[in-house]
């Protein structure tokens, strides 16, 4: 299951996910492509493991549980945000077969895509829901401020590393451009949950 599982990834990072396929993932596992069938049900459903496996949001799942279980504090929130988001940038910098797959989910439409975006998306819900008492009333949205941040992220990722651009001058390739847009998030969210 392992060998398969490491063969979507090789795949998906020397050929992106239009190399996917049956056969492929057998050759690459070095096993016979009825133990795909036998352990996973399909191809849809061993993509499906393997993203479950290496998405960032899905694997950060337990540490919201266990950080928002209980009465949650403004300052361990902000914490917690901060520290999501900075790992959401470092990881989706440093992880290309991740990256091809959100290509994939935002240029196909697929179910299998779809279902792990509502997987992410119940993630978020915990960790907003628990936010919310903190931000009734005001005007600063920490819903609007985390999506935009988490798009912004994806695409300044993604822009970057496909190209090798600048974005407003800062190359997030370089180790000035990651320590800017880390401290921008930071200030971001302090920003947010600042009671002003």
């Amino acid at each position: 299951m392992r060998r398969l599982i490491d063969a979507v990834g090789t795949i998906i990072k020397n050929k992106g996910y239009k190399g996917l396929g049956l056969n492929a993932i057998a050759r690459e596992a070095d096993v016979s492509k009825i133990l795909i069938h036998r352990y996973f049900g399909g191809v849809d459903q061993l993509v499906e493991a393997y993203v479950l496996k290496n998405d960032y949001w899905i694997a950060k799942a337990r540490d919201v549980n266990r950080e928002t279980s209980g009465n949650t504090d403004r300052k361990t929130l902000k914490k917690l945000i901060t520290d999501l988001l900075k790992g959401h940038f470092e990881y989706f910098s440093t992880h290309e077969e991740m990256r091809s797959i959100i290509l994939w989910e935002i240029t196909e439409k697929t179910d299998l895509l779809n279902s792990i975006s509502h997987v992410r998306e119940e993630v978020g819900k915990v960790l907003l829901e628990k936010s919310a008492p903190l931000f009734k009333g005001r005007k600063k949205s920490l819903k609007g401020v985390t999506a935009l941040m988490v798009s912004a992220i994806y695409y300044m990722v993604l822009h970057a590393k496909k190209n090798q651009s600048t974005i407003c001058g800062i190359d997030i390739n370089s180790e000035m451009g990651k320590t800017e847009i880390l401290k921008t998030i930071e200030q971001i969210v302090d920003w947010t949950f600042d009671e002003k």
